[in-house]
């Protein structure tokens, strides 16, 4: 493609609000672009130059995250437009789009973009009404349980989160009940208190806006494990169990029978064991390394991405959740159902102490 015409641009659903007249005068300030895949096209952070239309091929938007994953965004085709949320709001680019594919397309300067959104009521509106629905998805899409989920799951995730407030000191989940949902923070902070066979309280883990919890009793059908409760006011997004299982525990949990882990040597497999440590003290898989469950969120650094890991437990419950846990960072996991007791292969025994786990899970 060498040209555009104003012809061209009414297919655009964007400029079909415009009159043939502004459409002509429009179409001799776009420049036509043509890359090859993988080019990087705009780059989170940059100043904001450009509005752009894809005549051909596909781009790729990405976002980094506060945990440092790169989330898919988006990925737009012909007809399609990117580029200006940054120029409606006068700030650096939000995300990095790159060619997924040898692309052409449509560019417009900043100042003849800026000149359409004075001129058209029509124009600006469809942009305005753009603007507010891509902060709402991209505010969901970087939290830290949906960053590596696909766009086509996360449209149908979109329209089932709920938002609720809590006050400070507030009950989110309480240790014990039965789970019927899955919450992200979406503003504020909150800490997990967990009771022990002691009946002591422990304070394990705080958490901060865009992390998920009370995946464990879901994936697990049993009670609630922890209580979270409200750090100052707290707003979350809640997602019924229905609608857990089917988009985001789906995409996140992979599970192995015992007879399907590979033996093959040259591959990098290590096995994780995330039951407490007098469990492991007990007895384990040789070569194990031990990271208990309620630990794992804070020792994501101790683990290789670039490793496949085997995840097991007693039966197979805590290892199903640390498996999710840890696919929704990016880490390569799969559980091992049955956990230990099913296990068929080499056991190697530390001592003959009995233990005595929280529960069979």
């Amino acid at each position: 493609m060498t040209q555009t015409s104003y012809k061209d641009l009414k297919r655009y659903c964007y400029f079909s609000c415009l009159s043939d007249g502004a459409l002509e005068a429009v179409s001799n300030k776009f420049e036509v672009v043509n890359l090859p895949a993988g080019a990087l096209i705009i780059e989170e952070g940059a100043p904001a130059n450009a509005f752009y239309m894809v005549c051909k091929g596909e781009v790729e938007v990405t976002k980094k995250n506060q945990w440092g994953q790169v989330s898919t965004l988006s990925v737009a085709g012909h007809g399609e437009s990117f580029g200006e949320m940054a120029l409606l709001t006068c700030s650096p680019r939000y995300c990095s789009v790159t060619a997924r594919t040898d692309v052409a397309l449509l560019r417009l300067n900043k100042t003849d973009f800026e000149e359409i959104v004075r001129a058209d009521s029509a124009f600006a509106g469809l942009m305005v009404d753009r603007h507010q629905s891509f902060y709402r998805y991209n505010d969901i899409k970087t939290a830290q349980p949906f960053a590596l989920l696909p766009p086509e799951k996360m449209s149908a995730l979109l329209d089932k989160l709920k938002e609720k407030t809590f006050n400070a000191g507030e009950r989110i989940i309480t240790q014990g009940e039965q789970g019927d949902a899955y919450y992200i923070i979406k503003s504020g902070r909150a800490k997990v208190l967990k009771t022990m066979m002691t009946d002591d309280i422990q304070h394990v883990a705080t958490l901060e806006e865009g992390q998920g919890f009370g995946e464990e009793a879901l994936i697990t059908k049993s009670p609630r494990s922890a209580t979270v409760q409200a750090l100052g006011e707290i707003v979350v997004w809640t997602l019924s169990k229905a609608d857990f299982d089917l988009v985001t525990k789906s995409a996140f949990l992979k599970e192995v029978e015992p007879g399907e882990v590979p033996t093959d040597a040259q591959r990098q497999i290590r096995f994780l064991d995330v039951r407490m440590k007098p469990e492991f003290d007990e007895e384990r898989i040789p070569g194990a390394i031990n990271i208990p469950l309620d630990d794992l969120r804070k020792r994501y650094a101790e683990l290789d991405k670039a490793e496949e890991y085997y995840v097991y437990c007693l039966v197979g419950f805590r290892s199903a959740t640390a498996a999710f846990l840890m696919n929704s960072q990016g880490f390569n996991a799969r559980s091992i159902k049955g956990g230990i007791l099913n296990w068929p292969g080499p056991v190697e025994k530390i001592n003959d102490g009995v233990h005595t786990p929280f529960k069979p899970t």
